[in-house]
């Protein structure tokens, strides 16, 4: 811990010897390496042996950086109480002293606080997000996972969840839905049924809002646990079946309003088994 990292910022491989072995190389040379491995292949490289476990401790300690945990902390100072469960198994860092080993490092790499320049979340449960559903309430209950309420539909013929950001300032944005397909899950659809997704802001000429439209087969590959494709990116978490779907990115020119809308009143069947965490807003540049 505390080891500077000064590895060279290139390597070009053909300058390297033929019959090279890999603890041959220089320090700097394998703390480079390191940058080119996925974060999921580092536990197997420090188990290979004692060398290079201290040099994964030290490439760990390099990238959660100070100025890493600092955006966590102000992350956690608005957000605590709507974490994910991977968030939640690092709620009680706030500086580097806090880290309680390699697990508190790869939980915070996995979820990199340093992306979060802004993130403003507001739960589904709350008054203040609109929740339409034809014919049946829509059920408040607590998940014992997440410590707090969500939003089931279990059975409505029409569904739209919306919401709105004010006092949005200039910048890049990205909207997205936490939600969970359950057991239950019931979309009964036709191929031109389509759920709509809206992303409305402050548009210039010429531009409009962000909709898109996803089908029964787009439901189908969620609920199967494979990522659908299409304009929604869909991020799967580390830990239970939650997952966000992420709306296309917006460019906000000039400060207003940004809203999101999840419709589906095509179809007219029963449909549910789908559970609503929160919605969030998320400034990427």
């Amino acid at each position: 811990m505390g080891v500077k990292h000064s590895a060279p910022t290139h390597l070009n491989l053909l300058d390297l010897p033929h019959d090279v072995l890999l603890l041959d190389l220089p320090h700097d040379v394998l703390l480079l390496l390191c940058n080119y491995l996925p974060l999921q292949d580092l536990p197997n490289l420090s188990r290979s042996c004692t060398h290079l476990n201290l040099l994964v401790g030290q490439h760990l300690d390099h990238l959660t950086s100070v100025k890493m945990i600092s955006s966590w902390a102000r992350f956690l100072s608005t957000n605590t109480g709507l974490l994910t469960q991977m968030e939640s198994l690092v709620d009680h860092v706030r500086k580097k002293e806090d880290l309680m080993g390699r697990k508190d490092m790869y939980r915070l790499l996995h979820i990199r606080p340093d992306k979060m320049e802004e993130v403003r979340r507001v739960s589904c449960a709350e008054e203040r997000v609109t929740f339409i559903g034809r014919d049946s309430p829509d059920k408040v209950e607590v998940r014992d996972e997440l410590c707090r309420k969500v939003v089931r539909v279990d059975r409505v013929r029409w569904l739209q969840v919306e919401y709105k950001w004010s006092e949005v300032q200039l910048g890049r944005y990205r909207v997205s839905v936490r939600i969970r397909v359950e057991d239950n899950f019931t979309w009964p659809h036709t191929e031109h049924q389509p759920t709509v997704w809206t992303v409305g802001f402050p548009v210039e000429e010429g531009e409009e809002d962000i909709v898109v439209g996803v089908d029964k087969e787009w439901w189908r590959h969620l609920r199967k646990g494979k990522k659908p494709g299409g304009r929604l990116l869909v991020e799967k978490e580390g830990l239970g079946k939650w997952v966000r779907v992420v709306l296309p990115e917006v460019n906000v020119k000039r400060v207003g309003v940004v809203q999101v809308k999840v419709r589906d009143t095509v179809c007219n069947w029963w449909k549910g088994g789908l559970s609503f965490d929160f919605l969030e807003l998320r400034r990427v540049g």
